[in-house]
């Protein structure tokens, strides 16, 4: 192994579009609602999440929320609520 290869050994390079994969569970925070749904802004990638009474009461929480849909094209998807990860809860 080359003295570069030895330094740069398991970099990669990140994406500001990550994709998700249905079945996928991610922790992120809820930067806002929209459409009267909690939104997760994860780097340029959205995922809105559905089926919560009152989402602004989520906002700025750190999530738990596992991936229904996602469109690669538009870096959007759905994700269902698993649990409040810290904070005030629901």
């Amino acid at each position: 192994m080359s003295f570069l290869s030895a330094v740069f050994a398991g970099i990669g390079f990140r994406t500001a579009t990550p994709s998700f994969a249905p079945g996928d569970e991610v922790t992120a925070f809820v930067s806002g609602v929209q459409n009267g749904e909690a939104l997760l802004r994860i780097g340029d990638s959205r995922l809105s999440v559905s089926g919560i009474d009152d989402p602004s009461t989520l906002v700025d929480e750190r999530v738990l929320v596992r991936v229904e849909s996602f469109d690669e094209t538009t870096h959007t998807g759905g994700a269902v609520l698993v649990e409040v990860v810290d904070g005030r809860g629901l």
